[in-house]
């Protein structure tokens, strides 16, 4: 039996497009160099078979080179940091007896802050130039001059994230936007999260 993953954020690396994010898990993992079982937190899949799998204590384990288990007996030891990490998170339905636990990853929820706020790539300015559309989620907002002597530019101001904010990348959320040529978004992975819009009849 598996349990079910999270998605693989990371806000180090790119994965291109070989990668496949996993929704499900063994439970209970470990190399024979772990002193202990660990908690799959989430997991990914290439296209040459390769499977990676993060653990909830930033560790990993990858290919066949671990051991799994579904349960395990009292005398076993579990990694603290995992497990109470999944329980917290909801990954399991149930924690230790006469504790509540509660964690709450910071990278799956959207954005307080709009990713298009304050940078000029994702600032689609409107003659003449004090409004424009921001490129990640397609609201209008003023345009103002910032950076400094340092690094001029040119870009909309912060604002909250509109309802055009498109569904995220599975492996960066909405860190790494860019836009396309044709009008689209896409991740820096090459992953495209908007269609180009139509052109205005």
């Amino acid at each position: 039996m598996t349990v079910s993953l999270l998605p693989p954020v990371s806000s180090i690396g790119l994965h291109g497009p070989d990668a496949i994010p996993l929704t499900e898990g063994p439970r209970y993992v470990r190399t024979a160099r772990m002193t202990r079982w660990h908690r799959v937190r989430s997991g990914v899949e290439y296209v040459s078979g390769r499977r990676v799998y993060a653990l909830w204590c930033t560790g990993s384990v990858f290919d066949s080179n671990f051991l799994s288990r579904e349960s395990l007996p009292e005398s076993d030891l579990v990694c603290g940091t995992c497990d109470g990490r999944a329980v917290g998170a909801g990954q399991e339905p149930a924690g230790p007896a006469d504790r509540a636990l509660v964690f709450r990853p910071r990278d799956l929820q959207p954005p307080a802050v709009c990713p298009g706020s304050r940078v000029s790539r994702l600032t689609q300015a409107i003659p003449p130039g004090t409004v424009g559309r921001c490129l990640a989620c397609l609201d209008l907002h003023p345009v103002r001059a910032m950076g400094g002597p340092y690094d001029p530019r040119a870009a909309i101001v912060q604002h909250r994230p509109g309802d055009g904010l498109p569904a995220p990348c599975p492996f960066h959320r909405w860190k790494h936007l860019l836009p396309t040529d044709d009008g689209g978004l896409r991740c820096a992975c090459d992953r495209p999260l908007r269609e180009p819009r139509p052109a205005a009849a």
